[in-house]
């Protein structure tokens, strides 16, 4: 089925599967986790009939999911909670044991979970996750990525900018959840909702992805340099390669409504104390100087807007060095530092001591989720690489569905 990038859809869950039988990665690309974000469904149809259509000979196995049937059937981004904020070990592990709760999109996410637990329960290496998503306002296409090395080869495939940090400072991302138990997991924003060039962005990340993961040759691609320029052609001069995502603006209830100000897009520079918003306190100022990201141009969503800054390709190649050595170890040498005693996985830094580029040092080291714990800060990062992590929830749904097949 087909539809303009604005109009409400009904998708199956499962949009397709496609294997040759030949051995490879396992990759699943989600679209729709969003209910009006359907460009990533309308995108991985093309590339599911194109691979049927041409017998391409794709390696591995390749699946393609909607995410929120019941909110993209309404063309709403969710109908009484964000399916894309609860992805939470202690809530999925509840869900799974007593059924859904009160919000419809519980019911969602255990649809989704028969799908993926049997593939994660079963799977022997990392299967590599693919989110499509799309923006509210005039959009660029990037990615965004968990800060981990084993993420990078797919996401600096794509000739589009990387944001770090975006999946670490909101709680409950799919992607977050998926990469915490040793996966691969990229997103790519492939511009604005209503845009039509959305879809053939997702669609050209999709192909370079592919290629990029191992899934296909570029030979078999005789139109790749053709998607390749497509992508690149959409990233305006002056648009770092790498960027981090340095502030998050969230829309609290008592502050409604919140209202962005026309004419924003994603990487347009912003100064410390311009007016970007008004919510029910007046004018809403950014903190901070730097790149505009994600400006809400839509009635849900906790997520105002993000500022983001550049980063240099040479300290990301340093980050990869540090952590490949493990030289993290050394980081409770330093002054106001010292590991969590209960989680040492953790680091705890005291503001008043350790003052001196204390988050560029973790940023370094993938530590990129900060919280404050009194007058402290608690610095964690997504699970960096190790074993593949079993979960008992996870057993549980890949035990359902194997009862239902």
């Amino acid at each position: 089925m087909t539809s303009s990038p604005d109009s409400p859809a009904r998708y199956t869950r499962v949009l397709g599967r496609h294997s040759t039988g030949r051995p490879g990665p396992t990759i699943v690309v989600t679209g729709g986790v969003h209910g009006n974000e359907p460009a990533g469904c309308e995108a991985m149809l093309r590339v599911l009939r194109r691979l049927a259509r041409d017998a391409l000979p794709l390696r591995g196995e390749l699946w393609g999911l909607a995410g929120n049937l019941r909110a993209l059937a309404v063309n709403r981004r969710y109908l009484d909670r964000d399916l894309n904020r609860r992805w939470i070990r202690e809530d999925i592990a509840r869900i799974v044991a007593n059924g859904p709760e009160a919000a419809i999109e519980d019911s969602e996410q255990l649809e989704l979970l028969g799908i993926l637990a049997p593939l994660l329960d079963q799977a022997r290496e990392a299967i590599v996750f693919f989110d499509l998503h799309s923006t509210s306002g005039p959009a660029a296409p990037f990615s965004c990525m968990a800060d981990v090395l084993r993420n990078r080869k797919i996401a600096r495939a794509l000739p589009i900018p990387v944001v770090l940090g975006l999946e670490e400072v909101i709680d409950g991302s799919l992607l977050g959840y998926l990469c915490d138990l040793g996966h691969i997991g990229v997103a790519v924003e492939g511009g604005q909702h209503t845009d039509p060039r959305t879809i053939d962005s997702h669609e050209s990340a999709v192909w370079l992805m592919l290629v990029a993961a191992g899934a296909l040759d570029p030979q078999h691609l005789p139109d790749l340099g053709e998607r390749r320029a497509q992508l690149a052609g959409l990233v305006d001069a002056g648009i770092p390669a790498i960027a981090e995502i340095r502030h998050r603006h969230v829309v609290r209830p008592e502050r409604e409504p919140f209202v962005m100000l026309p004419g924003f897009a994603n990487f347009q520079p912003i100064r410390r104390g311009q007016i970007v918003a008004h919510d029910q306190r007046g004018p809403v100022h950014a903190p901070i100087g730097g790149f505009m990201m994600l400006p809400r141009y839509q009635g849900q969503g906790d997520d105002g807007y993000f500022i983001a800054g550049a980063v240099s390709p040479f300290a990301l190649q340093v980050s990869a060095a540090l952590r490949r050595l493990h030289l993290d170890r050394v980081v409770p040498l330093l002054p106001g530092i010292r590991r969590d005693p209960e989680r040492p996985d953790q680091f705890i830094a005291d503001p008043r001591v350790a003052r001196s580029h204390v988050v560029d040092v973790f940023h370094l080291f993938g530590y990129r989720h900060v919280r404050s714990q009194g007058e402290q800060l608690v610095f964690s990062r997504r699970v960096p690489g190790g074993p593949l992590q079993r979960r008992p929830e996870l057993a549980t749904m890949a035990a359902r569905a194997g009862g239902r097949s």
